[in-house]
């Protein structure tokens, strides 16, 4: 009986001290850290094409939604923030909050290495929250188009944890 309890309790402390600081489904694989005052990510899109965007949102739904969008024409990588207030485009930032260190974007895959401040338009992203990953969408005419599936969420991410 008291064996069963110790592995019981073990097996709970590891649940409650394990802490998500990545993400790896279907094309898009992403991995995150607060480093020097700010929320730093390694983001990967594996099946991104020209002409197509991909994201990250934080928060728990599309009507209060803070975003990091990395879109790709003409072969080059734009990466924006900006906020979601329901179904449909973004409004970007007039000022970028993101401070891309690196992003790239050959045959179909898009590397990205950015960080943007721990008080991202309002919202502490150090807090738990759930965050949502978007595998891709087309742009049209310049414009973002409507994601081709539905964002894979992670929720109760503390990235206050992940150093």
């Amino acid at each position: 009986m008291f064996v069963q309890i110790s592995i019981l309790l073990l097996a709970t402390i590891g649940v409650v001290s394990s802490q998500t600081c990545k993400f790896s489904k279907n094309a898009v694989k992403a991995n995150w850290k607060i480093q020097n005052g700010a929320l730093q990510i390694q983001y990967q899109n594996n099946r991104i094409t020209n002409n197509q965007w991909t994201a990250i949102g934080f928060g728990p739904g599309m009507s209060n939604l803070n975003v990091i969008v990395f879109m790709v024409q003409n072969g080059q990588v734009t990466t924006r923030t900006g906020r979601a207030t329901g179904y449909g485009p973004p409004t970007f930032d007039n000022q970028n909050n993101v401070n891309v260190q690196m992003a790239n974007h050959s045959g179909s895959t898009l590397n990205a290495l950015v960080s943007v401040p721990l008080n991202f338009n309002g919202m502490n992203v150090q807090n738990c929250q759930t965050w949502n990953f978007v595998q891709s969408g087309p742009i049209n005419n310049g414009q973002m188009g409507v994601h081709t599936s539905r964002p894979d969420q992670v929720n109760n991410v503390c990235a206050s944890q992940c150093r």
